[in-house]
C-alpha cells in the first residue's frame, strides 16, 4: 500500500480557478490522496464548486466555516484533521502538473527525504499579457541537501509553503500563526527547514502560481510592516543555532525586510507625510529587531550602507519617498524575471 499524501486546500472567493485547481489535484496519477478543501465563508460561488467536485470524489474531504477567520486558520483546520503521511499545501487560485505527486513521493522515497521542494512556475498576467518564469534559475540535477547543519543554502530556498512535500513527522505539534495576517507562510517554512532530516530540492517546474498586475498593486500597503513581526518569529526559531546560521539568517531576514519597507510598505496609498513617517518607523523597527546588523557581514553590504544613511534621517527619507511614489517596484521584479528566468518548458 503506498503511503497517504494529505492535499491541504484553503479556499476564499476563488471560483475563477477553483474548478483548475481541484480538477488538476482529482486527476493526479499518484492517487492515494486525501484532498481537504476548506472554504473559509466565500462570498462568491466557491462552495457550490467545492461541493460539485465532492460529489464526483469521495477522495475530497470539504469543509465550510461559517465566518471568514482567515488562510492560516483554514491551513491549521487540515493540520488538525489530516490523517496522511505526507502534507502538501495548494492554494485555491494554483494547479498542479498531473503527475506532481508521483514524482515527488518516488522522489522522497529514493533520496530517503522527509521534505520535497521543487520550483514554482510563476504566470505573469499584465496588460493581457502572459509571461512565464521562475524566480531562480532551474538547476540541471536534484540537489539532496541533507539538513540544515549539514548545508546552510537550505535558508536560501523557497519560502513558499505550497507546493512542498512535507513529511508528518516534521510537523508534530506545528501550526501556522493565526495572529500573523501575512508572512505566515515565511515562519512556518522556516520550522520546517529547522526540523528537516534530508530536504531534497528537485530540478522540477511542477507547480503553477498565479499573479495578475492589478492584485499586485492592491496587496501593497501598510500591511507588510508585518514581515517585522515575522522576523522576530523566524530569528527566533534559530535563537539556539550556530553563529554561522544565526548570521545567515539575519542577513536573509535583513536585506528583504529593508527591500520590504522601501518597496512595499510606503506604497500606502496615503498622504505622503503618513508615508514618511511609516518608513521613518519601519526603518527604526528594524534596527531593534536586528541589533547585530552592523557587525554581521552576510547582511548586502549596499542595503547596509542605505540604511544607515537613512534611519533616523526624515530629510533622506522625504526624498526617498518622494522618488519611489510612481514606481511600481514588484511589477518590475517580476518583468526581469520574465526576462532572465523565461521558461516554456511546463
Amino acid at each position: 500500500m503506498s503511503n497517504k499524501v494529505s492535499v491541504i486546500v484553503p479556499v476564499y472567493n476563488a471560483q475563477k480557478y477553483l474548478g483548475d485547481s481541484i480538477s488538476s489535484l482529482i486527476n493526479q496519477t499518484y492517487k492515494n490522496l486525501e484532498i481537504i478543501i476548506i472554504d473559509d465563508a466565500s462570498l462568491d460561488n466557491s462552495k457550490e464548486i467545492i461541493k460539485k467536485y465532492a460529489s464526483l470524489d469521495k477522495r475530497i474531504r470539504p469543509i465550510y466555516s461559517e465566518i471568514n477567520q482567515g488562510v492560516s486558520k483554514s491551513r491549521n483546520i487540515g493540520l488538525r484533521t489530516y490523517t496522511g503521511d505526507y502534507v502538501f499545501f495548494m492554494d485555491a487560485d494554483d494547479y498542479i502538473k498531473e503527475n506532481t505527486i508521483e514524482l515527488m513521493m518516488n522522489d522522497a522515497k529514493k533520496y530517503n527525504a522527509d521534505l520535497v521542494e521543487n520550483y514554482h512556475l510563476i504566470i505573469y498576467k499584465n496588460n493581457n499579457k502572459e509571461y512565464k518564469f521562475t524566480e531562480k534559475k532551474v538547476p540541471k540535477n536534484n540537489l539532496v541537501m541533507g539538513s540544515l547543519k549539514d548545508n546552510i543554502d537550505i535558508l536560501t530556498k523557497s519560502t513558499y509553503i505550497t507546493g512542498k512535500l512535507i513529511h508528518k513527522s516534521l510537523l508534530k505539534n506545528l501550526f501556522f500563526n493565526e495572529d500573523l495576517r501575512r508572512y505566515e507562510d515565511l515562519v512556518f517554512d522556516h520550522e520546517i527547514k529547522n526540523r528537516t532530516r534530508n530536504m531534497l530540492f528537485q530540478n522540477k517546474v511542477l507547480y503553477t502560481y498565479y499573479q495578475v498586475s492589478n492584485s499586485l498593486t492592491n496587496s501593497l500597503g501598510k500591511k507588510h510592516m508585518a514581515y517585522l513581526d515575522a522576523s522576530k518569529e523566524v530569528l527566533d526559531i534559530y535563537k539556539n543555532s550556530s553563529k554561522k546560521i544565526k548570521d545567515e539568517i539575519e542577513a536573509l531576514l535583513f536585506n528583504n525586510a529593508f527591500l520590504t519597507g522601501v518597496t512595499k510598505v510606503i506604497k500606502n496609498n496615503d498622504k505622503k507625510e503618513n508615508n514618511d513617517k511609516l518608513l521613518y518607523d519601519y526603518l527604526n523597527d528594524m534596527s531593534k529587531i536586528f541589533v547585530n546588523y552592523k557587525s554581521n557581514k552576510k547582511i548586502n553590504f549596499i542595503l547596509k550602507i542605505y540604511f544607515n544613511k537613512l534611519i533616523n534621517n526624515k530629510n533622506k527619507i522625504n526624498k526617498l519617498v518622494k522618488k519611489s511614489n510612481k514606481i511600481n517596484f514588484i511589477k518590475l521584479y517580476f518583468l526581469i524575471l520574465s526576462k532572465i528566468h523565461k521558461y516554456n518548458n511546463y
